[in-house]
């Protein structure tokens, strides 16, 4: 007999997901970040915790500067590429989730940041779309 220990929530309500912009960046969202998404899913010992937002500079860079040690992925160079195809490969993400493309110019990301196996963050505007992703994957 198989069995499977998987579990997934999802929402768009701003008011339910503060406190999840809280706790991945440390500080609470202001006004201008008007749309928040996520999606976490798990199965096992795997978790992977999408969200997105509506971008706003000065947010962006307040966020950056809480994540230090960021590495950056530019737009067509072989990390940003390799970044892609790892993105592509994740079946379960969000309807919308709007993948790196050419309207974003850089990913910031880091690895192994975690008290976990495995960890991997990744960060990126769609400046077109105007809004802000993030993927969070880990595993122990």
């Amino acid at each position: 007999m198989l069995i499977s220990y998987g579990c997934a929530y999802e929402s768009q309500s701003r008011e339910k997901l503060v406190s999840s912009f809280e706790d991945n960046f440390g500080f609470k969202p202001p006004e201008s970040v008007e749309k928040i998404k996520l999606k976490n899913w798990g199965m096992y010992d795997t978790q992977v915790h999408w969200m997105s937002f509506t971008y706003d500079s000065k947010v962006f860079e307040k966020i950056i500067d809480h994540d230090q040690l960021l590495e950056i992925a530019e737009s067509n160079s072989p990390d940003f590429k390799k970044i892609i195809e790892e993105l592509e490969k994740d079946v379960h993400h969000p309807k919308w989730l709007n993948l790196p493309n050419e309207n974003v110019e850089r990913i910031y990301h880091k690895k192994d940041f975690l008290d976990h196996t495995f960890s991997e963050y990744y960060l990126w505007t769609d400046k077109e779309m105007e809004m802000t992703y993030l993927y969070v994957h880990f595993f122990d």
